[in-house]
């Protein structure tokens, strides 16, 4: 048997795998691509045949998959559950508040263990004191799991037994950063329009702002290396939405920015920087094209009818290619 079970090799799981075996824990690894693992198992990690097998194999789970139904659907599989009584599952996949609580339940129900999970820190930070992880769950398992949980992320803030408050502060954090990200970028827009140099923008900025590395990147033209994708910030957009929706609060804001990301979407920018969409806001790409001419009008009809002051903006916005095409 080993330390700890990790379970999801990705870009976050990876870095996960990585900074347990930096600190000495034994692990046992499984991904749905075996070749992910072949790298850990060099470092002296073992090998899960199955995930049954990854599930007995240790006493802390930790999950770190694409979201919480693909969760779902792994510990569905057969004989899993057997194997969670008595057994801690970390959770640090991405969903919403309901998503974790619904999961948190199927896992006591088994006689398991559970914290839920927010990394608030990208993959190349994993490990150091500066990565946090915002955790919620009982206390004794959260004193169980926290030497574990100290080796991924030196700034732990430990939010209490209710297991949903770690997805709440992690959405109601994607979202403020959304709307930083946004601003920034109109900024950028403005400053073009006036011919000052977004460079000057950036400037002003200090150093650690969370619009200032976006900033430069507009100013560079260079999107092609992103910390996270615009596709992946999608996601996390959609799950904002999926709350909203859920808990029956006002979403026209996050609505709104849903509408930017499937422009940019369409146009192609899905695997570059969020900075990206600053080229669907000043129509730089394929809406400029001869090929894309009817793009506007193909867009406009992504827009909810439900909001006529939201189609009213989107009329605008798209006027100077609606005239090119009439």
């Amino acid at each position: 048997m080993t330390d700890v079970t990790m379970i999801g090799l990705g870009a976050m799981g990876g870095a996960l795998a990585d900074a347990l075996m930096r600190t000495g824990y034994s692990i046992t690894v499984w991904n749905r691509t075996p070749d992910r693992a072949l790298p850990f198992l060099d470092m002296g990690a073992h090998r899960a045949e199955n995930i049954s097998g990854a599930f007995e194999a240790s006493p802390v789970i930790v999950v770190c998959v694409e979201n919480y139904d693909v969760s779902k659907d792994l510990i569905a599989q057969e004989s899993v559950e057997e194997h969670l009584s008595g057994k801690a599952l970390i959770q640090l996949s991405t969903g919403t508040p309901k998503e974790a609580a619904e999961f948190a339940s199927r896992i006591l129900a088994c006689g398991g263990k559970y914290i839920d999970g927010a990394i608030m820190a990208f993959p190349e930070n994993i490990g150091s004191e500066e990565a946090m992880f915002l955790i919620a769950g009982a206390e004794d398992t959260y004193e169980q799991c926290k030497p574990i949980l100290g080796c991924l992320g030196g700034d732990l803030r430990y939010l209490g037994p209710e297991t949903t408050a770690a997805a709440v502060i992690d959405l109601a954090y994607l979202t403020q950063e959304l709307s930083t990200y946004l601003g920034a970028i109109h900024g950028a827009l403005l400053c073009e329009s006036e011919n000052v140099g977004i460079d000057t923008f950036a400037s002003i900025l200090p150093d650690g702002h969370p619009a200032k590395d976006l900033v430069q990147i507009i100013h560079a033209n260079k999107f092609d290396d992103p910390g996270a994708t615009l596709a992946v910030w999608n996601g996390a957009l959609k799950r904002i939405q999926m709350q909203a929706h859920e808990t029956g609060i006002n979403s026209e804001i996050p609505d709104f920015v849903s509408r930017l990301f499937k422009r940019a979407s369409l146009a192609g920018y899905g695997g570059e920087d969020i900075a990206a969409l600053i080229k669907v806001l000043n129509c730089d790409g394929p809406c400029r094209s001869a090929r894309g001419r009817f793009l506007p009008l193909m867009l406009l009809l992504l827009v909810p009818l439900e909001r006529p002051l939201s189609l009213i903006a989107d009329l605008r916005y798209f006027r100077g290619n609606i005239l090119e095409i009439t």
